[in-house]
């Protein structure tokens, strides 16, 4: 981290703090909105969770390089109606935008990733435009849109506050179909583990033991605790770490995720007739994006320089395997073993 002060165009923090102000006031609005649809209202509450989150991201990072916030008022902006407020909404962005994009920020700086936060902020309110302008939705599609949502199985049991055991139930009836024996409810030295996994035949692959935990939740987003807690269990059990979940990442639980390798899994991922891979790339938000997106291994960096090169440091859950490629890909450490022993076997 650079211990440089940010510079920033003059008024940004105010012009953010009004952006945050407005979106929270139509995300206020819209929570209580009963003429929303199923699919609008899921929409709304993610596409704003999504703008807010980087937003006080932002804000948190002004005031840590000490860049106060100005105290002047700003101005208070009402509407009529959402599509007004989005308007608005809209407007704020584009002058921060804009104010950015004069400056010519060098694309290792700190301004340059704010600057690139707010155009993906700017993307979630035009998808959010989109779906508040369509008046109706074709119940025909419906499940499927919300197939990764409880509403379609809001009233079966095993769901509730606390009440996790339906959606391990899931989980685990997919393992068993993607030739894993599973058990429910472990414990690891202390921990409850919702899931743990063994491939039967094994495949000789990291895969062959899997951690698995469940997050079956109506409004609470995933956070990185989350992530680093299970993947504290993976390591110690040496087992590929899985999170299945029906509700939504932060961004930096997201980012973690795709560091880690943790498999991320959605109700309609247990459709899948295998175990899906991890997410390792992520969809641009414009064309022909520069800089170039690089991979998770790449982005992640490495081991602290006094480990690096030592006997046995790698990123790997299970022993026996050394990270190969770009992707998610591993080998076995030992190339000279018998078929018929395991590559963790041993080490």
């Amino acid at each position: 981290m650079t211990d440089e002060p940010l510079s920033l165009p003059p008024g940004f923090d105010r012009g953010l703090t009004q952006l945050i102000d407005a979106i929270e006031t139509l995300r206020d609005a819209l929570s209580e909105e009963e003429t929303l649809t199923t699919v609008q209202a899921v929409t709304t509450r993610r596409r704003l969770f999504l703008a807010l989150y980087p937003l006080k991201t932002i804000r948190r990072q002004l005031a840590d390089a000490k860049d106060t916030p100005s105290q002047a008022d700003h101005e208070v902006v009402t509407w009529d109606d959402p599509a007004q407020a989005l308007y608005h909404i809209q407007l704020h962005l584009d002058r921060l935008l804009e104010d950015l994009s004069i400056q010519g920020y060098d694309h290792s700086s700190q301004e340059y990733s704010i600057e690139q936060s707010l155009e993906t902020i700017r993307d979630h309110i035009v998808i959010l435009q989109d779906a508040l302008s369509e008046g109706s939705t074709d119940n025909s599609t419906l499940p499927e849109q919300l197939s990764s949502h409880r509403s379609v199985y809001a009233d079966v049991a095993g769901r509730g506050i606390g009440d996790g055991r339906w959606l391990e139930y899931q989980l685990h009836r997919a393992l068993k179909r993607w030739g894993y024996q599973a058990e429910t409810r472990q414990h690891l030295f202390g921990l409850e583990v919702d899931i743990v996994a063994k491939r039967k035949p094994k495949q000789q692959q990291p895969t062959d033991w899997i951690v698995a935990q469940c997050k079956d939740w109506t409004s609470d987003t995933i956070t990185p605790s989350t992530i680093f807690r299970l993947c504290t269990i993976a390591f110690a059990c040496r087992a590929m770490p899985v999170l299945c979940h029906t509700t939504e990442l932060t961004p930096k639980a997201e980012e973690l995720a795709r560091q880690f390798e943790v498999r991320i899994l959605d109700l309609r991922d247990l459709e899948r007739g295998a175990l899906p891979a991890p997410q390792v790339y992520k969809p641009s938000a414009e064309l022909n994006e520069w800089p170039p997106q690089y991979n998770v291994r790449d982005y992640r960096g490495t081991l602290p320089v006094m480990f690096y090169g030592e006997p046995g440091k790698r990123f790997s859950y299970v022993p026996g395997f050394t990270p190969v490629g770009m992707d998610y890909d591993y080998e076995p450490i030992d190339t000279d073993r018998d078929d018929d022993i395991h590559p963790a076997a041993g080490h």
